[in-house]
């Protein structure tokens, strides 16, 4: 789960903080920068990975757009971006071996700069660190609320020493930079990479979880981030029995996954296992829908999905509407036991009837950890999702928090008539009265109707323009 991200130099953000609470709602116009928020996430899970080159590949935009336009028309030389996580007690590695962490809550920074050398762009990272978050200095506070007593219990018990070293740093000597990585423990061994011209990170050559567990969860856990731009037309098609077991971005895998979900959690008592709840879900989230099948056509060696109506009509994938293709690609993703993490979630009102959108967002909601209720599931995997969106009925289906994003100008000092845009993201409790009074009124909280206000404003703002 991401607490904190901090983010300088890339695309619109400068200077940019945000806390993140575990279901986190972006509200904005277009060309705000909430898919530059995504896209800036996106490119932290892929350098966990890759090296920066390929990691800035299939995201919009060429690498060198990526950096930050400065006010007077240059292009920014670096990039810097820091997270803040709440990691699960316990890591486990592709080989099976199983780890657990003192330090649930860790920050992890990297700086990225772009250098020409003989005519080439070319992209490094400068700078590298993972600490543990102090008990005194962690101030995270979901959705506003202290975490509750119960989840402390469950998930931060193991936290009583305090680290004063960080699992990796970044340090200069005698004119060299050095990378220092750090084993877990007192007497753990210290290893030293150059930093001069390094193209990938350090994290990501972290591939198990013998010596390095704490960084091998941080970086199991920006890896594992998932981004979801659902495309209809891509689920509409049958998936082959070889494809992908994870969904995909666009879903056009959705009957391979859940035909894998139903095999994985089936039981003596209920053949189907998830798939049951699945149905369930979807028969709640849009009328008519009575029962659903995924099928193994052996023949044609692809799996479909059915979907049967009231009237008993069985449909496949191929004449469903956009919006039932969404939302089933959505259940599927979250009742399947091998997702945990972080999932960002792009516009779920595309396609979505009004009435659906907003049990769709409530049902968002429940699917997320919440650190603030003592009702804990120590069995089911840490969730977090952030959606962004531009609807107002999905931001008034939210119950606790939202976040509203605006762009703002940045103005070169001395400089009269040069710009460059900048978002900016504010977070605010939701408030059920109409107004708030009084001197006693904070300014993290905002009323519904101060919301719909926030909207309006920008709608009049674009007529205008």
């Amino acid at each position: 789960m991401i607490t904190r991200i901090e983010i300088d130099g890339f695309k619109s953000f400068e200077g940019f903080t945000l806390n993140l609470p575990p279901f986190a709602v972006i509200l904005g116009p277009n060309a705000s920068g909430k898919s530059n928020l995504f896209d800036a996430l996106r490119l932290l899970s892929r350098l966990a990975t890759n090296d920066v080159r390929t990691a800035m590949k299939e995201l919009r935009g060429e690498p060198l757009e990526l950096f930050r336009r400065l006010p007077d028309g240059q292009v920014a030389t670096r990039m810097t971006f820091a997270i803040e996580t709440l990691l699960e007690p316990t890591v486990r590695d592709d080989f099976g071996e199983e780890k657990d962490l003192t330090f649930p809550r860790l920050r992890y920074e990297i700086t990225i700069v772009r250098r020409e050398e003989d005519r080439i762009e070319r992209f490094f990272v400068e700078r590298e660190r993972a600490a543990s978050i102090a008990k005194k200095d962690d101030r995270w506070l979901p959705y506003g609320h202290p975490i509750a007593k119960e989840f402390k219990a469950q998930f931060f018990a193991k936290e009583r020493a305090v680290r004063r070293t960080d699992f990796l740093e970044t340090n200069e000597q005698e004119e060299r930079r050095l990378f220092f990585l750090r084993q877990d423990g007192k007497q753990g061994r210290v290893r030293e990479y150059a930093a001069q011209r390094a193209h990938a990170s350090v994290l990501s050559s972290i591939t198990t979880v013998q010596e390095f567990p704490h960084l091998y969860a941080l970086r199991r856990e920006l890896a594992g981030l998932r981004y979801l731009q659902l495309d209809a037309a891509a689920e509409r098609l049958p998936s082959p029995t070889d494809a992908p077991e994870m969904l995909e971005r666009d879903g056009r895998n959705v009957a391979a996954v859940l035909y894998r979900v139903r095999a994985e959690t089936a039981t003596t008592e209920s053949p189907d296992g998830a798939l049951s709840d699945i149905r369930a879900d979807l028969v709640a989230l849009v009328p008519g829908v009575t029962d659903l099948a995924v099928v193994r056509d052996e023949e044609r060696r692809e799996y479909r999905l059915e979907v049967t109506m009231r009237d008993g009509q069985i449909f496949n994938s191929r004449v469903l509407s956009d919006g039932t293709l969404r939302i089933l690609a959505l259940l599927t993703l979250l009742h399947d036991p091998r997702h945990q993490g972080v999932l960002c979630f792009e516009e779920p009102e595309n396609g979505v009837h009004q009435t659906r959108l907003q049990r769709l967002m409530q049902f968002l909601e429940e699917a997320c950890t919440d650190p603030t209720s003592d009702l804990v599931d120590v069995d089911r995997p840490f969730r977090q999702i952030i959606v962004n969106t531009h609807s107002s009925i999905a931001a008034n289906a939210v119950r606790r928090s939202i976040i509203l994003a605006s762009r703002s100008d940045v103005v070169e000092p001395g400089m009269p008539g040069s710009l460059a845009s900048c978002t900016i993201m504010e977070p605010y409790e939701l408030m059920d009265q109409e107004e708030l009074f009084g001197d006693d009124r904070k300014s993290h909280q905002a009323t519904r109707r101060r919301i719909e206000q926030f909207l309006e404003a920008y709608e009049q703002a674009e007529r205008a323009a």
